[in-house]
């Protein structure tokens, strides 16, 4: 397998070929959306300090403001993610703007879902279950000091937020994917292709 096919995913690729370079790239930029997440997330909660605003939900008492940041992260995410994802991953060439409106719609399923419902499930059991303060801080680096709760978020966005994530943009955003590197039909003549015959018929 030539590998700058493997990169471009042009035609010559086989069908599990194809399916192998789109797991290789939706990997790698799922861990560069990730990043996104996770980083944004990061700095919101350092612009927001110790500041909290409680609420609960079917008697799960959980913080507001948490919720806003993984909200703001995850659309700061999205962008990225869905600019990656119809280029590099799924190389679709489906409507932009219908493929656009289905990529966010199918990640605020995973923004109720995952990253706030998931990752508020995690922070109760933390401190409910294993009685450990979310915002006790674990190591520092220099100024930044590295707490529970950022331990949650990398967990949580890697193991449920990436996955939820592939499944959706596979089987409801992306549907025309790989239109790109559809067969080439068949030729009925016998005459020497253009190219081939430009490097002797080789």
């Amino acid at each position: 397998m030539n590998l700058i096919s493997f990169l471009r995913g042009d035609n010559s690729l086989t069908p599990a070929q194809e399916r192998s370079r789109e797991i290789f790239f939706y990997l790698i930029f799922g861990v560069l959306t990730t990043l996104v997440n996770i980083a944004s997330f990061i700095i919101f909660d350092k612009i927001a300090g110790t500041r909290t605003i409680y609420a609960s939900v079917a008697g799960i008492r959980f913080d507001l403001l948490d919720a806003v940041n993984n909200t703001v992260a995850w659309m700061l995410a999205v962008m990225f993610a869905f600019v990656t994802n119809r280029a590099f991953v799924f190389c679709s060439k489906g409507p932009f703007f219908k493929e656009m409106a289905g990529f966010f719609a199918s990640r605020v399923v995973t923004l109720v879902v995952f990253e706030i419902g998931t990752f508020e499930l995690c922070i109760f059991l933390l401190q409910n279950v294993l009685g450990i303060d979310k915002g006790a801080v674990i190591f520092s680096v220099g100024s930044f000091t590295c707490t529970y709760k950022y331990i949650v978020k990398l967990l949580n966005s890697f193991v449920f937020v990436v996955t939820g994530n592939y499944v959706l943009s596979k089987l409801f955003v992306f549907r025309g994917a790989g239109s790109s590197r559809k067969a080439k039909p068949i030729k009925t003549d016998l005459s020497v292709p253009e190219e081939c015959d430009k490097k002797g018929g080789q």
